[in-house]
């Protein structure tokens, strides 16, 4: 049987003094492969978010400081 529950990452970061967005904490319900090794706290956010995109995610709110990205199965 097929499993049809999403993948869900939630991605709090906030901006350094250069302005770059930095992973403050990340949640992930299912999985983020092949991303995971870019989702970890200290990292910056746009490389992780450009993989998330690349890989079938969509991002689904956002609001000042965190980021929903969903990928349906």
């Amino acid at each position: 049987m097929a499993n049809n529950r999403p993948d869900i990452v939630t991605i709090r970061f906030h901006r350094n003094s250069r302005n770059t967005r930095i992973i403050d904490g990340v949640c992930v319900i299912g999985s983020a492969q092949p991303c995971r090794n870019l989702l970890s706290v200290g990292l910056r956010l746009l490389p992780a978010a450009r993989c998330l995109l690349r890989n079938e995610f969509r991002l689904v709110y956002r609001a000042q400081g965190l980021w929903v990205f969903k990928r349906n199965r």
